[in-house]
């Protein structure tokens, strides 16, 4: 949230206790190129908060990706500037 959002977004989301997989967080352009990797790693369980600061990127719909193990979501975000 915010979204639309201008320039920094924030990203919340939970891992499940006993979760034992990386987290992987991505944000792709409509093109489907990942323009950034926000997280990358094995996060321990509950809820965690991520900024995005968008400054350098043009306005438009971002995708951002999550996974962990076989679970994957997809959410769009809008920059408007």
């Amino acid at each position: 949230y915010p979204n639309p959002f201008n320039p920094v977004t924030t990203i919340q989301f939970d891992i499940p206790a006993g979760t034992q997989h990386a987290v992987f967080l991505q944000i792709y352009d409509v093109s489907g190129r990942m323009v950034e990797s926000l997280v990358n790693e094995k996060l321990k369980p509950g809820q965690h908060e991520i900024h995005w600061n968008a400054s350098g990127h043009s306005s438009g719909l971002y995708f951002l990706k999550m996974e962990i193990g076989h679970y994957i979501k997809t959410q769009k975000m809008i920059l408007l500037k």
